[in-house]
């Protein structure tokens, strides 16, 4: 039996029973008969109130979860829509698009920036006529004085032929996102121009996606050797290579920062290369870690020190061969006395 009819099929049930038992009580004369409409008429009366009080409660629970939908919409800059031949748009559909609550795909697509529209155009049909999933972003077809502002178009087709789904006022994860695209190039404009500092990008994978031109210099590889090769098999010597790769994948995961240190690493031929490198992490676009190496080639000081040292120890060895040689001469010098 459907589920659906179990419940009246009981109630029935119930019912043909209590009123056997009454006739068979009661008989079949006024009496009998009076009090069986009686009880009917009762038993509807509180079947029927019951059901009234139901389908309140449902429809209060409806407007609550309406409301807090609608709120939570507006909050989100979020509408929702239904295509069936046409578009019904939600409240909130309707304050993003500036639209009444119907309209048509043409409707749709003259609101929408023109150089967005065949975008927006081509995903539609392939949602109505192909029933693939619409995800595109576009533009509102706005005055050029004005800011503009960005949809997230997104819905899924029903086998029945309609469409579901929602739009979404972006503009700020726009403008967040031009803002940090614009801070990245002005980011990487400023280490071009840095021919002494050796920068590197590298993704979660400790993969090349940064090689700025001093890097070229102090390592031997150019951006194009270096480009989606892993960190350690370019310019991290083979003892050390273990031990960076933990570092680096423990700091990703949250864990203590590399600090910045002067550090032997190798150029592209093998021959060892001293720089003094920090490291900083950043989020891309996607809010994707990113790990940056800032690279000053110590060679030269490295050289100058080393050079400084070993006149130091040549100068300490002098002045203690002199010092062995004085008591000497003394000591010949009394025996001719």
């Amino acid at each position: 039996m459907h589920p659906t009819l179990a419940r009246p099929a009981i109630l029935a049930g119930l019912y043909l029973l209590c009123a056997a038992a009454w006739l068979l009580a009661w008989g079949t004369g006024p009496l009998g008969t009076f009090g069986l409409i009686l009880l009917t008429t009762l038993l509807i009366f509180f079947l029927e109130r019951r059901h009234r009080m139901g389908r309140e409660r449902l429809r209060q629970g409806l407007r609550r979860t309406s409301l807090q939908l609608e709120q939570a919409q507006r909050d989100a800059t979020l509408g929702n829509w239904e295509y069936d031949r046409g578009f019904s748009w939600s409240p909130g559909a309707q304050r993003i698009l500036g639209c009444g609550g119907e309209d048509n795909v043409d409707g749709l697509l003259n609101r929408v920036h023109p150089a967005d529209r065949s975008g927006v155009q081509r995903a539609l049909e392939s949602l109505i006529l192909h029933g693939a999933a619409l995800t595109v972003n576009a533009r509102l077809n706005l005055p050029s004085d004005q800011q503009p502002v960005w949809l997230a178009l997104r819905g899924e087709a029903q086998p029945d032929g309609r469409a579901f789904g929602t739009v979404q006022d972006i503009s700020h994860q726009k403008r967040d996102e031009e803002a940090l695209r614009a801070s990245e190039l002005r980011f990487r404009q400023l280490f071009e121009q840095t021919p002494r500092i050796a920068v590197q990008g590298y993704d979660r994978q400790r993969r090349v996606i940064y090689w700025n031109r001093a890097s070229e210099q102090l390592y031997g590889y150019s951006v194009d050797q270096a480009m989606g090769r892993h960190l350690e098999e370019l310019i991290i010597p083979p003892a050390m290579r273990d031990q960076v790769i933990a570092d680096i994948n423990n700091w990703l995961i949250g864990g203590a920062a590399i600090p910045a240190s002067e550090l032997t690493l190798q150029r592209r031929d093998g021959s060892p290369v001293t720089v003094f490198s920090s490291h900083l992490l950043l989020r891309n676009l996607h809010n994707q870690l990113e790990l940056y190496c800032v690279d000053i080639d110590f060679s030269a000081l490295k050289s100058a020190r080393d050079a400084l040292r070993q006149s130091e120890n040549r100068y300490q060895a002098l002045l203690e061969s002199i010092g062995r040689r004085a008591p000497e001469g003394q000591s010949s010098g009394g025996e001719q006395g």
